[in-house]
């Protein structure tokens, strides 16, 4: 049987005489729920807000991540076409500041 979170054996759980940090909890959490990838959607959805800044974020109605597809849809079809002549240059800044390379192309809707 494999030992959870929630558990009596986990070792989490045997720990009890030594103070638990609430990083390590929280960490131990997202593995054991399989959380991880919608914690990096969600950091990765809010970084587009970062990245093109509170003009842009002001006319972009929904953001969606879809396998390695950002798919963007905006209010504002200046900034649209705007937008499509930066792709690969956002495509190259988002992935850089997530460390990994989560996105290969952007769909501007």
């Amino acid at each position: 049987m494999r030992e959870t979170l929630l558990s009596y054996n986990h070792p989490i759980a045997v720990r009890r005489n030594k103070p638990i940090l609430v990083k390590d909890l929280l960490t131990l959490f997202v593995k054991e729920f399989n959380l991880e990838k919608g914690f990096r959607d969600y950091r990765f959805l809010k970084l587009w807000d970062e990245i093109t800044g509170p003009s842009v974020a002001r006319v972009t109605t929904a953001k969606k991540l879809n396998g390695t597809k950002l798919y963007i849809y905006l209010s504002s079809s200046v900034v649209r076409s705007e937008l499509y002549m930066l792709r690969s240059e956002l495509i190259r800044e988002m992935n850089s500041r997530m460390g990994e390379n989560v996105i290969d192309e952007i769909k501007l809707l």
